[in-house]
């Protein structure tokens, strides 16, 4: 039977019925969850540890550095690794760790729940199943196992606090659609990594968000900021005419502040060259975003910046696919 690392990390899966964190040691969680779920000896040689025990909403990116290092530690003693992650920040966590482990040549699967597993109508135990089954496939890909769907980390975004298909990967296919048996996109595990070398020790969040709408007062990114992230309308539309928005993008680009547009249409990107609006916004430095979701371009900047990286490099990043990110049209065919 293949090995299988579990960490455990908070959330709603291991919550007690009060809602309070699970606060058991690694040994009693484990015992725990084979009473709960018994199916998880029959697919794997589990192991679990907990690398820290918290409500996802209060992550901080030490806690995902925390992660990338120990799966790397364990990457020789294991033939894959499962992730239980609270919701709220899940597909933050698994485009991070997505870009961090392109490398890794395992599987990583980041799952959770909507109820607790101590709930009797809980998604839990099927998405736990699930996980531990793709995690023994030998599959490199680093991804988020929720309902009925596997999905690429760093194409993914929340879809809904309630439903049990909790997750959506807007503009690439499923790796794997998971029903009575486990179908595969035959693409799944096949994508070029190509994160920059040097990356990774860091992870600077320092990143100016803007979620524009009609009427909006545009004001100078903080001092402290070293990029600007704005989700703009449509495939990249802003308010061009406004004088304010111009000063704000000259403050930008005499600061050096890498500027990146993404869309707040979950479905379809970025293209600064189709209309009026987004080529005045690109003639005062705007970077397009393409396809990346908030959370993919979150955690490239991210890296860029805890490289010490700046504009040129932000550019360079934006314009390549590190670890499978759909950026342009790179659109899969559903299965």
């Amino acid at each position: 039977m293949r090995k299988i690392l579990l960490l455990h990390t908070g959330g709603t899966l291991g919550m007690a019925p009060s809602g309070e964190p699970a606060s058991l040691a690694p040994g009693p969680f484990l015992d725990h969850l084979l009473v709960q779920v018994p199916e998880l000896g029959q697919l794997a040689r589990l192991s679990v540890e907990v690398p820290f025990n918290q409500d996802s909403a209060c992550l901080e990116p030490a806690h995902i550095l925390t992660l990338t290092r120990r799966v790397r530690e364990s990457a020789t003693s294991y033939d894959g690794f499962v992730i239980i992650h609270g919701t709220d920040t899940m597909a933050f966590s698994a485009s991070c760790l997505g870009f961090l482990l392109a490398d890794l040549g395992k599987p990583v699967v980041l799952t959770g729940s909507q109820r607790p597993l101590a709930f009797v109508r809980s998604d839990a135990r099927s998405n736990l199943v699930n996980a531990v089954d793709l995690a023994c496939r030998a599959i490199p890909e680093i991804g988020i196992c929720f309902g009925t769907h596997w999905l690429r980390g760093v194409a993914t975004d929340k879809l809904s606090v309630h439903q049990f298909e909790a997750f959506q990967s807007p503009n690439l296919a499923p790796l794997a659609e998971i029903g009575a048996e486990i179908q595969l996109h035959p693409e799944a595990g096949a994508f070029t990594r190509q994160v920059p070398a040097g990356l990774g020790a860091q992870l600077d969040l320092n990143i100016h968000t803007i979620t524009p709408h009609p009427g909006m007062s545009w004001f100078a990114a903080p001092a402290g900021a070293k990029a600007v992230l704005i989700l703009a309308f449509g495939a990249g539309n802003l308010p061009m005419d406004r004088p304010d928005l111009k000063v704000f993008m000259e403050d930008c680009r005499q600061r050096r502040l890498p500027v990146v547009v993404i869309s707040q249409c979950p479905y379809g990107g970025v293209d600064l060259s189709a209309y009026e609006l987004g080529r005045k916004a690109e003639e005062l430095g705007a970077l397009s975003g393409g396809l990346h979701t908030r959370w993919a371009a979150l955690a490239k900047l991210a890296l860029v910046l805890g490289g010490g990286g700046g504009l040129p490099e932000t550019r360079e990043a934006f314009s390549v696919q590190w670890a499978g990110e759909p950026i342009r049209d790179e659109v899969w065919p559903q299965a």
